[in-house]
């Protein structure tokens, strides 16, 4: 459900204003009412310094999870600790660059190996031509060089690396083809010890930034501090000025729960306000509140949207459905209870914030197994097919594949005309009861035709399809449909929109019915797939005794597991699918409400 919102409205004096946000803050239950406007210079500061805190806290974070620093680190202030962090990540960068340069210059220099710069050009200024080539191994041809001073300095890779060493003023060739190549101006130990020299600057580096880890606290702190001095500004630009700037004017929300709280610490305040309970029109923020089961879903409904507030809170309503679609497409009793154990086992190491996914993993795990033992499926095996006497008497309880296409078909015309149900709710609670005849005509057309045919097939019943009773209420749906569907409007443009809407549920009601065709295909998939997988393991094993278990074991592991991932996400979004789309757009769903959100104050506490 939608928790009720109380609308308040304060008018401050502006020198009280800036105090009386602060403590407003410290209580930390009135939504404000924000108003779209440009940045200021000063809130566009306060945002990049917030991101500066936030990238800063997200390494040393990480750091901290790493090391274990022990000793004494000098005090510094927050902003001293984010510039140092910084220059710091700025020259880690700088020197590993530095090194993936002097990595390509080795690289480029090693086949020489280890030679005296110095001693090169005193022989080149002594007379002496030196020059380095590269060639193919194939086209080096060692007697066409016997005159030649030549010193082969390396054969690798197919290339011949040598030095030819002449008079400089002889003008010769090679008399094999070669490439010359630029005499280094280093070597390859003097680009060794350049990248030591880089490693041991990045060793410190990092040695500085685990010390810094000690600050996280602090800079979390000094992060909080920020944000609620962005969330004043924002509130502050937020006021309505009236009187010559004098009196501002601040508009909130407070949940009803809540609002016995709020009252006593506003008339403390001596702040002049007026409240009302909020109407829909008032687009108040929304709050949900819902039992201990429903809760685990409102994650999955937060993934479209929120409802406005007014209307009806969906996630107890679908909530079931999504549970049983699950089931439906996993359909697996074994992926059921390896998702079931594996959640009880870590649900227990986890933070608080994750427990509520895990309970929620619990009961779709739950779901699967049901399923799983209703098609007699348990890890790809067709419990069917199996000869075990205590499974002998459960065979014929066990459905086929006919049997479960027509069951996603029955579950998918429950959930659309369920969604009408609650469509007319829906619109008696926003507008009046008017509104939802259209709706109710639907429904009587659709139950009622439904009703007449299914006791028309009965023996005895003696009840007629398309006789007057039933024809009697046909008329009655059609004048709904077609005359009420907009209330107050001319009534020949009723007929009109009428005529057009029903084209629309016609159409539309066989094309979402047809969509739960989707639980019943990815049921059968992953019952196909892991059916494979264990045809593979056994099929492809060894007849050798330990290797042949061991490789099936491997192939039974990895082959499950790659599938229960696969269908386990199938499981998740086709089943959001068709909420959200089928659902969602029987059940009149409007959403679009914000989330809300209190202005309160961060508190960390720093060391």
């Amino acid at each position: 459900m939608i928790v009720p919102m109380i609308k308040y409205g304060f008018l401050v004096y502006h020198r009280d204003f800036d105090s009386f946000l602060n403590r407003l803050q410290e209580m930390g239950l009135v939504d404000v009412e924000r108003h779209t406007k440009v940045l200021s210079d000063e809130e566009r500061n306060l945002i990049n310094e917030i991101n500066r805190y936030t990238q800063t806290l997200k390494d040393l974070k990480n750091r901290t999870a790493q090391n274990d620093q022990t000793g004494q680190v000098a005090p510094l202030n927050s902003d001293a600790v984010l510039d140092e962090f910084e220059d710091l990540v700025k020259e880690k960068e700088q020197v590993e660059s530095s090194i993936r340069r002097a990595q390509k210059d080795l690289n480029d220099v090693r086949p020489w190996g280890n030679f005296n710069i110095d001693l090169l050009r005193k022989l080149s200024n002594s007379g002496l031509s030196i020059k380095f080539y590269v060639t193919n191994e194939k086209a080096f041809d060692e007697s066409l060089l016997e005159d030649l001073t030549v010193e082969i300095i390396k054969n690798e890779a197919g290339q011949v690396y040598f030095v030819w060493i002449q008079q400089a003023d002889q003008d010769s060739s090679l008399p094999i083809e070669a490439v010359e190549v630029k005499i280094p101006n280093y070597s390859a130990s003097g680009k060794e010890a350049e990248i030591a020299t880089h490693r041991g600057r990045i060793s410190e580096i990092e040695n500085r930034l685990n010390e810094l880890t000690r600050f996280v606290v602090q800079l979390e702190a000094t992060k909080d501090e920020l944000v609620n001095q962005l969330e004043i500004n924002s509130v502050t630009l937020s006021a309505e000025k009236q009187a010559e700037d004098k009196v501002l004017i601040l508009t909130g929300w407070v949940p009803k729960p809540k609002n016995d709280e709020f009252v006593k610490f506003i008339e403390q305040e001596s702040i002049i306000y007026v409240s009302e309970r909020a109407k829909r029109e008032d687009n108040a923020p929304i709050l949900l509140k819902n039992n201990r089961f429903a809760r685990l879903f409102e994650p999955i409904g937060s993934l479209f949207t929120n409802p406005i507030y007014g209307e009806l809170d969906l996630t107890p309503l679908f909530a079931p459905f999504f549970m049983m679609f699950f089931g439906f497409c996993l359909g697996d009793a074994g992926y059921g209870l390896v998702m079931l154990l594996g959640a009880a086992i870590f649900k227990h190491k986890v933070n608080k914030k994750m427990r509520p996914i895990l309970s929620l993993v619990q009961w779709l795990a739950l779901a699967t197994i049901i399923f799983g033992m209703i098609t007699g499926t348990f890890f790809g095996i067709e419990l069917v097919n199996v000869e075990i006497p205590f499974i002998q008497k459960f065979k014929n309880m066990f459905l086929d594949q006919n049997q479960l296409f027509a069951l996603a078909l029955i579950v998918g015309a429950i959930q659309i005309v369920f969604g009408m149900f609650v469509k007319a709710a829906n619109e008696i609670r926003l507008w009046g009861w008017m509104y939802s005849i259209t709706t109710f005509s639907w429904l009587l057309l659709i139950l009622g035709s439904g009703a007449f045919y299914g006791l028309s097939m009965l023996e005895g019943a003696n009840v007629e399809f398309m006789g007057l009773t039933h024809k009697i209420i046909l008329g009655v749906a059609a004048i709904g449909i077609l005359f009420f569907n907009s209330p107050g409007k001319n009534p020949f443009v009723n007929f009109g929109l009428g005529l057009w809407g029903v084209y629309n549920m016609v159409t539309g009601l066989f094309g979402d019915i047809l969509s739960y065709i989707r639980l019943f295909a990815l049921g059968l998939s992953s019952a196909i797939l892991g059916n494979v997988f264990n045809s593979l393991a056994f099929g492809m094993a060894p007849d050798i005794p330990v290797v042949g278990a061991i490789v099936t074991i491997l192939i039974l592991v990895a082959g499950h597991s790659i599938n229960l991932f696969m269908a386990a996400l199938g499981s998740l979004v086709h089943p959001m699918r068709l909420i959200f789309v089928e659902f969602y757009k029987n059940a009149g769903f409007i959403g679009g409400g914000k989330t809300y959100q209190p202005f309160e104050k961060k508190i960390k506490q720093s060391v």
